[in-house]
């Protein structure tokens, strides 16, 4: 099953069996020559077995008192593979050679060596010739060298005693042999035989991999897994066009990892990613080290371009983006202004930022207090938002209503329950990064609501569509509603506690909230552009404190602001639409 990006470059592939089957004409001629020479020299003239060969390999055997040479054609190999075990007896080896023949009776020389090619074991779970030079090399068949090829043909005779990652010096050995063999059969030239003799292997450093973006690969598993049954996922031959955009996953993986890697030096973190193995993750696929996520959606189709579950996969596979529900902070706020101004509220309408205190269960009494302690006296709405107060929200939500907020909340697409007292103002109910972001999404819409989605099109080996995805949008907030949300958004963005991002040097027009959490545990920041809309977090696993203040806007918004810099690179500036009919006052 092939897993293609937005862009249709392959994203993944689901196999049992590492295999990219690839016709005849497309192998490179070294490597077809480096295998006749070394494995079968009379193969375009024998009738599936080597009389000669067989004669000239129990010659060799006795020469040297043991078993040196193998006297099977490419044929017979391909018998063995295809229907017969490798077990090492005389009954296995007549079945070998009866097989061999029918194989010669039903099929062309050419299309036994196209079979033969596609067939064989190279080590590393890579079948094939295409496989193996992804595998080996991280580059496709048709641009190997002679050396590589070489390399290539010399190792299904033993994979694992001619691995050239784990055993360089046999490797090395045997592509001397085929080279040699290739200078015998007068298919390569002495001047081509010297200079790939004196080339370096070639191979990569890792094994080849093309598990880009994994754990929005791991969604597009679980969702095939649970509606089509895992034959057709490793078996069926799928092809499944999602909504990722590669160019867009690769930057937000680096803006990630980049901000973590400085957060961790500057707070000089002995526990960092790079010290822990692939067993270091604990329960539940919980890390010791500083963890992240990001997820960026087409605002106006709900398509998700890029998700970043974690910093690496290998590690944990805990999707930090959808599994995760932790506690927004002041990034939820935005639903207690959003269902204020849908209810007659104005973002110039004057709220008292002063100490309060509410009576709570039990006989106790809240007293939220604001992050710097200090109290402003009469301010504007919009202020409170753009400066990210916490009293005058907590004020908001008491006059607008705790179910009515968590209702709008709910209507915009956050799924987790919601707490029914005055701490939802700032954010004391857990929600996941996907969903948050999501909801943020409304806003950058025009009020309209598009359920994320990661899917396009799913069709069988045929062609045949199973399945295609299209946005479904329906309007949760009234246009009005979700400009003046925006608008006020932008305040936070060009004179607030989103500000950050401006002096990082992202000017276009945008929207956006930080969130922290009590204690330093949960940074976010979630934010927009007409057409894109993108929220990170960090924080560890464990919840614990990231560090001395480490808000949103220090910890996550220069992941943010990094990714949306070069997510945005190239496009035209698109301003906020205005809805038809409102008018713009400068108001003292």
């Amino acid at each position: 099953t092939l897993v293609y990006d937005v862009r249709g470059r392959v994203l993944h592939e689901f196999y049992r069996e590492n295999r990219s089957p690839v016709p005849l004409n497309r192998i490179p001629r070294n490597l077809v020559n480096a295998t006749l020479s070394t494995e079968d020299r009379n193969f375009y003239r024998h009738w599936g077995v080597d009389l000669w060969g067989v004669a000239r390999a129990a010659a060799t055997d006795v020469l040297h008192m043991r078993r040196t040479q193998g006297g099977s054609t490419i044929t017979q190999q391909l018998a063995r593979n295809l229907f017969l075990t490798h077990e090492r007896t005389f009954t296995r080896k007549l079945k070998e050679v009866a097989l061999a023949v029918e194989l010669e009776r039903n099929y062309t020389k050419d299309q036994i060596l196209e079979l033969y090619f596609n067939q064989i074991y190279f080590g590393e779970g890579a079948y094939g010739v295409e496989a193996a030079a992804k595998t080996y090399f991280g580059k496709p068949l048709q641009e190997l060298t002679l050396p590589e090829c070489a390399l290539l043909a010399g190792i299904p005779a033993n994979p694992s005693s001619y691995s050239p990652r784990r055993r360089a010096q046999a490797a090395l050995l045997r592509r001397g042999k085929v080279l040699r063999n290739m200078l015998v059969t007068h298919a390569i030239t002495q001047v081509e035989f010297d200079n790939a003799m004196h080339a370096p292997l070639g191979v990569t450093s890792v094994r080849y991999s093309n598990d880009r973006a994994p754990y929005f690969v791991e969604m597009v598993r679980l969702h095939l897994d649970e509606k089509y049954g895992s034959n057709a996922v490793y078996e069926g031959g799928l092809k499944v066009y999602t909504t990722l955009d590669m160019d867009m996953q690769q930057l937000a993986e680096r803006s990630l990892e980049k901000q973590l890697e400085s957060l961790e030096n500057d707070m000089k973190l002995t526990q960092r990613r790079g010290t822990f193995a692939a067993a270091a993750a604990g329960p539940n696929g919980r890390t010791p080290y500083l963890q992240s996520a990001l997820v960026a959606i087409d605002a106006r189709t709900g398509y998700i371009r890029s998700l970043v579950g974690g910093r690496d996969w290998n590690h944990s596979n805990f999707n930090r983006a959808t599994q995760a529900k932790r506690q927004p902070g002041s990034a939820f706020k935005p639903f207690v202004y959003a269902a204020a101004m849908d209810n007659g509220f104005k973002p110039t309408d004057i709220i008292v930022d002063e100490p309060v205190s509410f009576p709570g269960g039990n006989g106790e009494t809240y007293s939220p207090q604001n992050y710097d302690h200090t109290y402003r006296g009469p301010v504007t709405l919009r202020y409170a938002l753009q400066q990210s107060i916490n009293v005058p929200a907590i004020k908001l939500l008491r006059k607008v209503g705790v179910s009515l907020v968590a209702s709008y909340a709910r209507r915009m697409g956050i799924k987790s329950p919601l707490g029914q007292n005055l701490s939802l103002a700032l954010g004391s109910s857990e929600v996941t990064l996907l969903e948050l972001t999501s909801a943020y999404g409304v806003f950058a819409n025009r009020g309209i609501r598009n359920e994320p989605s990661f899917i396009l099109k799913v069709e069988d080996r045929n062609g045949v569509v199973l399945e295609r995805s299209t946005p479904r949008p329906f309007e949760v907030l009234s246009e009005g509603t979700a400009a003046t949300m925006t608008s006020m958004l932008q305040s936070v963005m060009d004179h607030g506690t989103g500000y950050p991002a401006r002096a990082r040097g992202f000017t276009l027009p945008s929207a956006g909230k930080t969130g922290t959490m009590d204690n330093y545990m949960d940074a976010w920041f979630v934010g927009f552009t007409p057409s894109l809309v993108c929220g990170v977090w960090v924080g560890y696993d464990e919840k614990k404190v990231i560090g001395p203040g480490m808000t949103g806007a220090r910890a996550a918004l220069p992941i943010w602001t990094d990714f949306m810099i070069g997510a945005t690179r190239g496009r035209p500036v698109e301003d906020f639409p205005v809805p038809a009919g409102t008018v713009g006052r400068l108001v003292c």
